[in-house]
């Protein structure tokens, strides 16, 4: 189905086609994007807000897909609000009047512009969904820089294109792997061992490690700690509880191995990396 949109799309003739999407009304009330339909891709590009800084107000003729792998955005479109939260992707839909009138918590994203028809089929790629950060880094990455230079138009298509594709194939059809994703996501402060994931999944534990890192590009266990360290940092720069306590609150039982983990990433103590952010926050 959508393989065959993405198909045309290689072909240079296809994006005369392109600018016939319809348009529909912001009354109606849609699931998701339909895949079956033509897709015009506009552009994208990464985005870091500033503290304490609010989602433009704007009337948005463009869809507007949202991929959100830190702090966390705030908007309302037509009145209704939304919170947008690591790991989640939010398509803002066309038509819509949109106002930040609560303040964001820094987010960093990826936005794309692009116009598509909206559908209350099933078989749509939903409104707003989960994605795994990790996995879809460098696509994320290559689109940004894509983005930013002189390549073709087809080839940044291209490339939204295939991330559309991972996104409606992570809602419809979740791998081993992303279930066992998702299962750390949800558990990664609760102990975890690779017994646990066996039992659960019905692998070896050789299997579980292969089809994680083939996927991810990590082991279960580097993921795991990669949200522990990630949840630790946040807590040091927007609490004033202890380090040991923050340590246990994200799930190290031994303070050495937080310790070793914190600093091989930052080549800082929590401390010291704690106390740098506080003399210069992030903007």
């Amino acid at each position: 189905m959508f393989l065959k949109v993405l198909h045309t799309f290689k072909n240079i003739g296809a994006l005369s086609t392109l600018s016939t999407c319809s348009i529909i009304t912001v009354g109606d009330i849609m699931n998701g994007i339909d895949l079956n339909k033509p897709i015009a891709y506009k552009h994208a590009s990464l985005r870091f807000f500033n503290k304490n800084e609010h989602h433009i107000d704007r009337f948005c003729e463009d869809d507007v897909l949202l991929l959100v792998f830190d702090g966390v955005l705030r908007f309302s479109e037509d009145g209704v609000n939304y919170e947008v939260f690591p790991g989640k992707y939010h398509i803002q839909q066309h038509n819509t009047f949109q106002k930040g009138d609560i303040v964001s918590d820094s987010p960093k994203y990826l936005y794309v512009h692009f116009l598509a028809d909206w559908s209350e089929d099933d078989d749509v790629l939903p409104a707003c969904g989960d994605f795994n950060y990790e996995k879809l880094k460098p696509m994320i990455a290559d689109l940004d820089r894509l983005s930013h230079s002189n390549s073709p138009i087809i080839e940044q298509t291209a490339k939204f294109f295939e991330l559309l594709l991972h996104l409606y194939h992570k809602e419809t059809k979740k791998t081993t792997a992303d279930q066992i994703c998702d299962f750390i996501t949800e558990e990664y402060t609760n102990n975890i061992s690779l017994e646990m994931l066996c039992d659960r999944f019905h692998f070896s534990k050789n299997h579980i490690i292969n089809i994680f890192k083939n996927e991810y590009h990590m082991t279960p266990f580097e993921y795991a700690n990669s949200l522990k360290i990630k949840q630790a940092e946040y807590l040091l720069e927007t609490t004033s509880d202890t380090i040991d306590n923050i340590a246990r609150q994200c799930g190290f039982n031994n303070y050495s191995h937080f310790y070793r983990l914190f600093y091989r990433k930052h080549a800082l103590s929590p401390d010291k990396w704690r106390s740098k952010k506080r003399i210069h926050p992030a903007m």
